[in-house]
């Protein structure tokens, strides 16, 4: 067989382990796996249950946990590319014979078919050990991701013209049917990886679960929560002792209280005794307040009559008594004399008015203010009246600028002396 040979058999081998893989996907996906260690399934309900609560604890401690976490899930990863690449390798050995039956015939012996598995094999070891470095190593950088983005391209690319050129090398087949050869040894690769990782990745899974929740997040958590109870009991020790002050306080208030309280009662209880009120009573008398000072010791001596200061209240009651006697003698005697005294004046006033000697400002200070009544009681009958004024002829008054004597007009406003002038008909004569 040559190399020109129809390419359609390969093509229909390749296309049955195509479709036989696809489906048999579902079955291997359905397929029971092992049940998760309880106490992962009840951790990560706990997570579940509690995101809120735990959500502060995540966000700090969100780069070290991943950075923790990193190397067990290239572990677990490791582990299935390894069992996948183990498979790969019996894949590669039943391949290869195909390939070689029907394109490299001169070559096709199964001592060749499994130095190819055995080599392909070490190639995707080494450039997936490189890829697991570059991953690595790119964590620790500033811009990761971009740089283990570029180390994968460039690694996967160089993996490829590897594993073409080792097609190549080995059954001499042209270029495109190399690279047709490679591009059906991946999609099968893929077809029995992509079944092959949920039953290999579960069954580590659970028990690298287990011991990074384990190591990693289950002291962080008791940290957490042991200096959380630490703060939570001084918190609540502050507050204990708040408590006690503040019900040190209340009673201190209400200790307070009862002393005011009685205080308060021996005060209304002094008020009442017959010292304070006898001692209110002489505030009275010293303030000058005689009548109820004297009607205060009158009541004194009927509310105590049996005091100690009943003596003494007599006494004072005697002495209020003398004293508004005085008072009112010395009031009625200066009555007397304020009577005596405005007879006095009026007398003057009239027998100075009589001669016309009596100023205009003496005579308007004698009669603002006055009634009808009280003017003609001083005056007389006026020689004329009006619906507003009184005019008296005779001479009473002088101008003491000119020396000239004259008669009075009086001038009424609601029954009141207004204003007082010169008036009459006697202006300029002399008397």
């Amino acid at each position: 067989m040559t190399r020109g040979h129809d390419s359609r058999p390969i093509a229909v081998v390749f296309a049955f382990l195509f479709v036989w893989a696809m489906m048999s996907l579902p079955v291997l996906a359905d397929a029971p796996t092992a049940p998760a260690a309880t106490g992962t399934e009840d951790f990560g309900q706990y997570l579940a249950d509690h995101q809120a609560d735990l959500a502060p604890f995540f966000s700090k401690n969100a780069s070290d946990l991943f950075r923790l976490a990193v190397p067990l899930l290239m572990g677990i990863m490791g582990w299935v590319v390894l069992i996948t690449m183990l498979v790969g390798w019996g894949i590669d050995v039943l391949m290869s014979r195909g390939f070689a039956f029907f394109y490299a015939p001169a070559h096709a012996e199964i001592k060749r078919s499994l130095i190819y598995a055995t080599g392909r094999l070490f190639l995707s070891f080494v450039y997936t050990c490189l890829l697991g470095v570059a991953v690595v190593f790119s964590l620790k950088l500033t811009y990761g991701v971009a740089v283990m983005s570029v180390a994968v391209a460039v690694l996967v690319l160089v993996a490829i013209a590897a594993q073409i050129v080792w097609v190549l090398y080995l059954y001499r087949t042209t270029f495109m049917v190399s690279l047709t050869f490679y591009i059906a040894i991946i999609v099968v690769h893929s077809v029995v990886g992509v079944l092959l990782a949920k039953p290999l990745f579960v069954s580590r899974a659970s028990t690298v679960a287990t011991e990074f929740v384990d190591q990693a997040i289950t002291p962080r958590l008791q940290a957490e929560a042991d200096s959380t109870k630490q703060e939570l009991d001084g918190i609540a020790s502050d507050r204990d002792a708040a408590k006690e002050k503040v019900t040190e306080l209340q009673n201190q208030i209400a200790q307070a209280k009862s002393d005011q309280e009685q205080i308060r009662n021996k005060i209304e209880e002094k008020k009442h005794s017959d010292a304070y009120v006898f001692s209110q009573i002489v505030q009275l008398r010293a303030r000058g307040e005689l009548d109820s000072a004297r009607q205060q010791l009158t009541a004194f001596l009927s509310k105590f009559p049996s005091s100690s200061l009943d003596a003494l209240a007599q006494a004072q009651l005697q002495q209020v008594n003398d004293q508004m006697a005085a008072q009112a003698e010395q009031k009625q005697q200066e009555t007397a004399d304020a009577a005596r005294a405005a007879a006095q004046a009026r007398a003057d006033l009239l027998a100075r008015a009589a001669k016309g000697e009596v100023p205009l400002s003496e005579m308007r200070h004698a009669l603002i203010g006055k009634s009808r009544a009280e003017v003609s009681e001083l005056l007389g009958a006026p020689s004329a009246t009006a619906s507003d004024s009184w005019n008296y002829n005779q001479t009473m008054i002088y101008n003491p600028v000119t020396n000239e004597k004259h008669g009075l007009t009086v001038y009424f406003s609601e029954g009141l002396v207004q204003s007082v002038d010169y008036g009459g008909v006697g202006i300029g004569a002399s008397q």
